[in-house]
């Protein structure tokens, strides 16, 4: 307890030296509140403002009058809150996901269910009725009302820790941060609009319950934080995100009340209102290689999510703040705060460094960063010009009083408001997110309404990231969605895509949409068992497949591939021949150009000879095919012993638009066959829908 006593002197003797804490007198309250205003009307305008550019470049941004989102779980939520508006429910809803797994037909109707997301809820409310159009309006439309409520808790996290001035700027710089406000604009219809204020404003209460001198205050902000956690588990549900705070809590008593009644049982309370239960950290999808099913082993579909992705952390640097240098120097004011105040340094340890989680689970929880960062850079700021103040100050006895009294918070406020102006300049309002599914690809999923496809029993197959999208505007139940990272589903829809054997695609579908491996009604022991047995069951009845391809799964091909060709067997990535275990498959586009020389054109720098399959002067190409308009034209072949593929993509008058250079197994599969070359196996598949180069609907027929 020495230990405890003596840091808890170094911090109530720093932390009222002038030198180092804001004074905190009615006119800076003032000033700060005035700052805070400005800082949740820029916040507020930011996404007025992007909202603007999105109804003046409506074809792209609107499918007729219903506004897109630039998030693929937007689907979700506007989902479920649809089926709440019709006066559904959630089970009704999670009937629709990963088909068949998930379907019961006898599910009693319960209209009170409490299992819907906070968000959805909160859609609902708002949306006129339950049409896509009326969600997704209504779903945008309160996003810059969230960032106003998520600057008011950054706000008031900062404030309570004394330093209400540099709050403001925290508030403005982490709300308009590239690291949030990519995840808080116009389209972004996802938990994250508010995660950052709920976070704040629990770890803001916990402080003031920490802080508190009198027990019965503590007690109150002790529930009021732990009200806070309950609502936030309700929104977004990640305990571990609770028991965070939990810690800081019983930290910050555990110093400076020293009183194990209090950081026992208001811990504890803490923890019992929130509803948080017992948690392993290290049972986690983002920490797992491989997903085991039976005697199975499918590769971790999370490992190709961007989000989960790790970045460099120059570029961390770069979200925080829209410049290196400047969040280095955010880092800079931030290690000083902590060595000042060592206390409240640990109890907000994780709000400052979660993105040092980028090393972990990916770079998707770095924003939570961004306001300490700000916040970092206005301490720092304001701190040299304190110091600078309190040397005049020695220099003018007779006028101590007013420079410290008057000038001091008039320059604080000078200095925060300079940096309010920096935010705005170097923030991306004026910069737009594209949809993450196109208005064409839209359109096709809003084709699947069609009163025939609705009367029969069908199922909609394509990559994960359409499912949630497809269920809102289709309402027709999806094999995998965004959610289903776990699942065993994207194995099989991977290899469908990349199977050379279009039989075999459509075999795998029909398995699919009978149950998949839950279907079988003997075991298998590995995959060519598996391979015989849906063979064996080919003709067995199965409920309509509508398998819709996308000029996007060209660029997530090498994901696709990550997934698709990888040994369920061993649990590890298959050798592609040519290619370095585990290296994907992919599109390479290429920039080309003509050359003096006839049948010789010049792609990065590159010379390639079409006569004679060459590349700089090597015979390393099988064959060069050329498509118009999404059907294939013509080819020319060279060595069947190569590995490499030309594929030129014209449009439908003829003209080049892109030149790829593709593995012969790409090139050879389901995917590449039926949508670029429009060459598809009649016997198993029926084009009902060609809106190439953008998506095409293919139907599943019944095998022969």
């Amino acid at each position: 307890m020495s230990f405890l006593a003596k840091m808890v002197a170094w911090h109530e003797k720093i932390f009222e030296n002038r030198w180092f804490t804001q004074r905190v007198t009615l006119v800076t309250i003032a000033l700060a509140l005035l700052l805070g205003a400005v800082a949740s009307y820029m916040n507020f305008q930011a996404r007025h403002i992007n909202w603007q550019m999105w109804t003046q470049n409506k074809a792209e941004f609107f499918v007729e009058d219903t506004p897109l989102f630039t998030t693929m779980d937007a689907g979700y939520f506007l989902g479920i809150a649809g089926y709440l508006k019709s006066g559904k429910t959630v089970e009704d809803y999670q009937a629709l996901r990963v088909y068949p797994e998930n379907l019961n037909e006898n599910q009693p109707l319960n209209t009170q269910s409490r299992s819907a997301p906070l968000l959805s809820k909160t859609i609902a409310y708002f949306a006129e009725d339950a049409s896509p159009q009326s969600l997704l309006t209504a779903g945008n439309k309160i996003l810059p009302y969230t960032a106003v409520i998520t600057v008011i808790a950054i706000f008031i996290a900062f404030a309570v820790t004394g330093y209400w001035m540099e709050a403001s700027v925290a508030a403005a710089g982490g709300g308009l941060s590239l690291a949030y406000y990519w995840r808080s604009s116009m389209g972004r219809i996802d938990t994250d609009q508010l995660n950052l204020g709920f976070m704040y404003f629990m770890f803001a209460m916990v402080m003031c319950a920490g802080k508190a001198k009198n027990v019965k205050y503590g007690l109150l902000f002790t529930i009021i934080a732990g009200i806070t956690a309950h609502l936030f588990m309700y929104w977004y549900g990640k305990a571990e995100l609770i028991i965070m705070a939990a810690i800081a809590l019983f930290w910050l008593l555990l110093v400076l009340s020293r009183d194990w009644r209090r950081y026992l049982g208001f811990t504890i309370l803490f923890l019992l209102i929130s509803g948080v239960g017992l948690i392993n950290p290290f049972d986690s999808i983002y920490l797992r290689t491989g997903l085991d099913f039976d005697n199975f082993i499918f590769s971790n579909v999370i490992s190709t999510v961007t989000e989960a992705s790790r970045v460099d952390i120059m570029e961390i640097f770069y979200r925080m703040t829209g410049s290196v240098l400047i969040s280095v120097m955010c880092v800079f004011g931030i290690l000083l705060w902590a060595f000042c105040h060592p206390v409240m340094a640990v109890a907000y340890a994780p709000l400052a460094g979660f993105f040092v989680l980028n090393m972990f689970i990916g770079n998707r929880a770095a924003f939570y960063s961004a306001p300490f960062f700000w916040f970092g850079a206005a301490y720092l700021a304001v701190l040299v010009t304190k110091m600078i103040i309190y040397q005049v100050s020695a220099q003018f006895e007779n006028s101590k009083h007013f420079i410290t009294s008057i000038l001091s918070p008039a320059a604080s406020f000078g200095v925060c408001a300079i940096l309010l102006i920096l935010v705005w300049l170097a923030g991306p309002a004026y910069q737009l997110a594209k949809p993450s599914i196109p208005a064409p690809v839209i359109k096709a999923m809003l084709f699947l309404n069609q009163t025939e496809i609705q009367s029969e029993k069908s199922v909609v197959a394509s990559w994960w990231d359409y499912g949630y999208a497809s269920m809102l505007f289709n309402n027709l139940p999806t094999f995998t969605d965004p959610g289903s990272h776990g699942g065993k589903s994207n194995y099989f829809i991977a290899d469908a895509l990349l199977a050379d054997n279009q039989a075999y695609t459509a075999d795998i579908l029909r398995f699919l949409a009978r149950g998949g491996l839950d279907s079988l009604d003997m075991a298998v022991a590995n995959s060519s068992e598996l391979r015989k047995k849906i063979l064996a069951d080919r003709s067995k009845q199965a409920p309509a497949v509508y398998f819709m391809l996308t000029d996007q799964m060209t660029s997530w091909m090498p994901s696709i591939s990550k997934i698709g060709k990888w040994d369920i067997d061993l649990g590890a990535p298959m050798r592609i021949e040519g290619n370095n275990l585990g290296q994907p498959l992919s599109y390479n586009f290429v920039s080309c150009a003509d050359t003096t020389t006839p049948g010789i054109v010049r792609c990065n720098n590159s010379p390639v000879d079409l006569r004679e399959g060459m590349i700089d002067n090597k015979p390393v190409l099988s064959m060069v095919s050329e498509t118009r308009g999404g059907r294939f034209f013509g080819g020319k072949r060279f060595r069947d012993n190569a590995l490499n593929m030309v594929q030129i993509m014209k449009d439908s008058e003829g003209k080049s638009t892109r030149v790829a250079i593709l593995h012969k197994e790409l090139f050879l599969s389901s995917y590449n066959q039926m949508f670029h070359l429009g060459r598809f196996d009649t016997k198993n598949f029926k084009l009902i829908y060609d809106g190439y180069p953008f998506v095409r609907i293919f139907k599943l027929l019944p095998a022969s």
